[in-house]
C-alpha cells in the first residue's frame, strides 16, 4: 500500500494534527509513498463550514457546558442522538460524493479518518471499494466513533478497547494517538533550553490551552507569575485575543514568554519541568511521549473530562484543584520527588511516541 488519504474535520486542532502526523510518518517510511490530508468540511458551502468549525471554537472557549450537554446526550440512544444522526446524514449526502471524487482522483488505496464526520457513512457507502480505517484522538471513545464498518479502528487505551469489545467490535487495536515523528527521539532538557535561550537553572513550567487556547490559561499564568524563581512558557494557540491580553500584561517580564502558535512544540515540552495544560487527547499524547509531568486544567466537558479522569485515575497526571493556586500546586508537586517518580511510572502506560508507525504497519498489512 503506497497511497493513502488521511481525512479529518477542522473542529479544534487535534484531528488535523493526527492526520498530518500519520501522513508525516507514512511519507518518511518510503520515498515512493504518496498521501493527501483533506478537511472534509472544506467541501461544504462556506457559510456551513464556518458554522461547524467556528461554532465549536466559540462553545469550547465561552460555553463549554453546551458541548458537554451534546456529548453526554448523544453518547447513548436518545432523541438528541437521533436528531444529530439525521443532520449528519443530510450533511454527508452533500459532501461525501465530492470527497469520494477527490479520493478517487488521487488514487488512494486506503482512507484513514481521524474524525467521525462522515467516517462510518463513507465506509457504509463503499463506493470506492477500498479499506476505510478510523483513528481515535482521545483516550476514551464516543459511540459515534465506534463502528464495525471500518476495516480496523485504533484506540488509545485499554479502557477504550473495552468499549469496542462491549459493542461487539473486535477489529480494533490499542496503539495510542499518533504524534509527530519528532517525539520518537526527543532532545534533552539541556539542549532544548539552549535552543530556546532559557535559563538552565530555573524551574520551568509550560502553560497551554491546546491549539484553540481554551481553559483558565490567564488564571494559571497570573498565579505562576507571582513566583520570581519560575520560568513560564505560555502558548496561546490560535486564540489571538488571549495572546494579546497576556502579551500586553506581561510585556517586559523576562520570566514569562507569551507565544501564539508555535511549530517547535517538542522543544517546549522537552525544556519544561511540568506542564499545566488542557486535557485534549493530541496535546496530552505529545506531552506523555516525552514523559512530562502534568497538572491538568479544568476540561471541556465530554472527551476532555474523560481523558483527565482516565489519566489521573492511573496516576499518569494530576488534576489542578484551583487554577488561582497554580503556583502553589506546581511547586508542591515538583518539590516532591517521590510523587514525580510515581507519575512518570504512570505515564509509561500511555506514552506511545511511535503510535503512528504502529497504526500504519497494521494498515499496510491489512488484507
Amino acid at each position: 500500500m503506497s497511497s493513502i488519504a488521511f481525512l479529518y474535520a477542522s473542529e479544534g486542532t487535534g484531528h488535523k494534527a493526527a492526520a498530518e502526523n500519520l501522513k508525516e510518518w507514512f511519507l518518511k517510511s518510503d520515498p515512493k509513498n504518496s498521501a493527501i490530508c483533506l478537511d472534509v468540511l472544506e467541501v461544504l458551502p462556506f457559510w456551513l463550514r464556518g458554522t461547524v468549525s467556528k461554532g465549536y471554537l466559540l462553545i469550547a472557549r465561552h460555553a463549554p457546558w453546551i458541548w458537554g450537554r451534546f456529548y453526554w446526550g448523544s453518547d447513548k440512544p436518545s432523541v438528541q442522538a437521533s436528531l444529530f444522526n439525521l443532520i449528519h446524514s443530510l450533511l454527508c449526502s452533500i459532501y461525501l460524493p465530492r470527497i469520494e471524487e477527490i479520493v478517487s482522483s488521487f488514487g488512494a488505496e486506503a482512507v484513514v479518518f481521524t474524525h467521525y464526520f462522515g467516517a462510518s457513512l463513507f465506509a457504509e457507502r463503499d463506493s470506492l471499494k477500498i479499506p476505510v480505517f478510523y483513528v481515535n484522538t482521545d483516550f476514551i471513545t464516543h459511540r459515534f466513533q465506534r463502528s464495525s464498518l471500518f476495516s480496523a479502528s485504533f484506540a488509545a487505551s485499554a479502557a477504550a478497547l473495552e468499549q469496542y469489545r462491549i459493542d461487539g467490535i473486535d477489529n480494533v487495536f490499542n496503539t495510542g494517538i499518533p504524534v509527530s515523528k519528532k517525539y520518537s527521539c526527543p532532545i534533552s532538557k539541556k539542549t532544548a533550553r539552549e535552543h530556546l535561550g532559557l535559563d538552565q537553572t530555573k524551574m520551568t513550567v509550560l502553560v497551554t490551552g491546546g491549539g484553540i487556547g481554551a481553559g483558565p490559561v490567564v488564571e494559571a499564568t497570573n498565579s505562576l507569575a507571582q513566583e520570581k524563581n519560575i520560568q513560564i512558557l505560555v502558548i496561546c494557540g490560535n486564540n489571538l485575543s488571549l495572546f494579546k491580553k497576556l502579551s500586553s500584561k506581561y510585556r517586559g517580564n523576562e520570566n514569562i514568554r507569551i507565544m501564539s502558535f508555535v511549530d517547535n512544540m517538542p522543544e517546549y515540552y522537552s525544556a519544561s519541568d511540568l506542564a499545566v495544560m488542557k486535557p485534549g487527547g493530541l496535546s496530552l499524547s505529545e506531552a506523555l511521549s516525552v514523559k512530562l509531568p502534568l497538572l491538568l486544567m479544568e476540561p471541556i466537558p465530554g472527551q476532555e473530562q474523560l481523558n483527565m479522569d482516565l489519566l489521573c485515575s492511573n496516576n499518569a497526571a494530576r488534576r489542578l484543584k484551583n487554577c488561582r493556586m497554580t503556583a502553589k500546586e506546581t511547586i508542591e508537586l515538583l518539590e516532591n520527588s517521590l510523587a514525580i517518580e510515581s507519575i512518570k511510572e504512570g505515564i509509561e502506560k500511555f506514552s506511545r511516541p511511535c503510535a503512528a508507525e504502529e497504526i500504519l504497519e497494521i494498515i499496510k498489512n491489512h488484507k
